[in-house]
């Protein structure tokens, strides 16, 4: 930013330095531009004169030919284009009629004027503007009145030829295109009788040999389709019918799975209760143990000589003295404990119940077991047996409907026409093949009606051989196509004779009339004024232009001379140093 505003204020400073120099160029420059201006350069004045043309020509200016003009001479004729007026006002010899009426023979040549004159075509518009630009007013003015006077008077006369000579032209030209007509009238119609003919011929004898080849294939065809259906439904009732009446069926295996389903739960039952039987003797057993644990196998009995009548006696004799010191004595004595022996049998009583329990539930597990294998075995030969039974089922809807569409298509050879049409023909590879060869032999039956209504339109409208892409035989056959260019070839020639020949008529009719008429296309739309100014030299403008590229020159040259001279600074402290 900063090295941007000390850039400015150089620059700025260059400018207040050479102020002297670019304002001395510039005055200089407007001065002398005021001066060729004012006292110089000659005046020149405008005078101006406008027509209006009707009905111009906005065609190409190429020149028509002789048979252009005699097919529409109104428009080569009567309707010149802008352009063409604008060459006739700067001809010579009308500006030499101009210059000689006005008596301008010495001061000015048709060269001369020609240069002075412009002329003008505002855009979209059909008005022609002629300005006339001389030194003096009343030349400029005098030369414009003239020419809006006579210029469309010369026009009209330059627009009136010699009729007569066209319309014999046109009368020869007529005769010539008459004979010609004929002759190409009698080679069209030989031409296309026998063409016609046999084109027709050909496209009907085609038809008939198609028609009986598809006919003769698909009967063969939905004759065997329907016999293979037929034996097939047959092979498949059969099969269906000794399967439902085997001594093994459905129903059968059913019933057996349901004979075993009810033992099943017999033991399933039985085996429930084994295991209430089981856990509550496991219980029992349990609580017992739990018992017999508290409980000691022996108990010790404490007793004095006093608790035995037998030693009390023995004491009490006088004959023992020695027994008295025994009376204070305790013994003891060790023996089972009756409570654990009853809760030992007890126990014991509970365990053999729980093995003959557990016994009894192991062999009724294992039977029901064996019977749960015989019902899966039974579950899957009846599966299988219900798969072979839906197989047999489908094969027999399958056949059904195979039969139905044999029959749909033995009553209707146009059903077997789609190649989704089911049935056995989308099966049997080999009636597939041959629906494919049918369907190819229906396409080429269908060509052949075609083209035969193609060739049957044609006899009864000939027209339609114009059209180069009309398919059928034509299109077949290179040497129908080559009949078939011949024809078109000479009816265009037909046709352009036949138009020749009224072009010419409306022509000659034209040409007739056109010599009766006096056509004015190109009128006086504004007449010229004396000019009181004159329009050049633009004396303000040129000063303005002068003073703006002095003022661009003198600031461009400050500039070279600052840095001219501010470059030998340069060198010479370079020198010094």
């Amino acid at each position: 930013m900063d090295e941007q505003e000390v850039d400015l204020r150089d620059y700025i400073n260059v400018l207040l330095k050479r102020k002297k120099l670019i304002i001395g160029i510039t005055l200089a420059a407007i001065i002398i531009a005021g001066i060729l201006s004012y006292f110089v350069l000659p005046k020149v004045y405008e005078a101006t004169t406008t027509f209006l043309v009707a009905n111009p020509n906005i065609g190409t200016s190429t020149p028509a030919s002789s048979f252009e003009q005699a097919v529409n001479p109104i428009t080569f004729i009567t309707n010149p284009s802008i352009a063409t007026y604008s060459e006739l006002i700067k001809r010579p010899s009308f500006l030499e009629t101009i210059i000689s009426e006005n008596g301008f023979s010495k001061e000015l040549t048709p060269v001369t004027l020609s240069q002075s004159i412009n002329i003008t075509n505002p855009k979209d518009s059909n008005l022609i503007i002629v300005k006339v630009q001389l030194s003096d007013p009343e030349k400029a003015y005098k030369i414009a009145k003239a020419i809006s006077e006579k210029f469309p008077k010369y026009a009209q006369d330059l627009n009136k030829i010699d009729i007569s000579s066209l319309v014999s032209f046109i009368e020869g030209e007529i005769q010539g295109a008459e004979k010609d007509l004929e002759t190409k009238e009698k080679a069209y119609k030989d031409s296309l009788s026998s063409f016609v003919s046999d084109i027709l011929t050909r496209a009907k004898q085609e038809l008939q040999e198609k028609e009986s080849s598809y006919l003769s294939e698909a009967s063969k065809l939905a004759t065997d389709e329907l016999n293979l259906a037929l034996t097939n439904l047959l092979k498949v009732t059969n099969e269906y019918q000794a399967f439902l009446a085997s001594t093994d069926n459905i129903t059968i295996l059913t019933k057996k799975i349901d004979v075993k389903l009810s033992e099943l739960s017999q033991y399933q039952d039985t085996l429930s209760k084994l295991q209430i039987s089981i856990e509550t003797t496991h219980a029992k057993l349990a609580d017992l143990t739990g018992q017999i644990s508290k409980e000691s196998q022996f108990i010790t009995l404490k007793q004095s000589v006093a608790d035995s009548p037998f030693l009390i006696q023995l004491i009490n004799n006088p004959d023992n003295p020695n027994f008295k010191e025994l009376a204070n004595l305790q013994m003891e004595s060790t023996q089972l404990n009756p409570l654990y022996q009853q809760l030992s049998s007890q126990i014991s009583t509970l365990q053999a119940t729980l093995t003959e329990i557990t016994k009894q539930a192991s062999e009724t597990q294992k039977i029901s077991e064996q019977n749960l294998k015989e019902i899966y075995a039974l579950q899957k030969e009846l599966a299988d047996k219900q798969v072979t039974l839906e197989k047999l089922q489908r094969n027999l809807d399958l056949s059904k409907d195979d039969y139905s569409n044999a029959f749909t298509h033995y009553g209707d050879f146009g059903t077997m026409l789609s190649l989704n049409t089911g049935g056995l023909l989308n099966r049997v590879a080999t009636f597939k093949t041959r629906q494919e060869q049918l369907i190819a032999l229906h396409r080429q039956l269908d060509e052949a009606q075609a083209n035969y209504n193609i060739s049957f339109s044609i006899y009864k409208d000939n027209s339609t051989l114009d059209n180069i892409d009309i398919g059928g035989l034509i299109s077949l056959d290179p040497t129908l196509r080559d009949e078939q260019l011949k024809y078109i070839s000479l009816k265009r020639n037909l046709t352009l004779a036949q138009d020749k020949y009224g072009l010419l008529k409306k022509g000659y009719n034209e040409a007739k009339i056109l010599g009766t008429m006096n056509i004015e296309n190109l009128k006086l739309a504004l007449e010229p004024l004396m000019p009181d100014k004159p329009v050049k030299p633009n004396k303000k403008l040129n000063v303005a232009i002068a003073g703006v590229a002095a003022l661009f020159f003198s600031i461009l040259l400050a500039f070279f001379l600052e840095y001219w001279y501010g470059k030998q600074d340069s060198n010479n402290k370079e020198v010094k140093a």
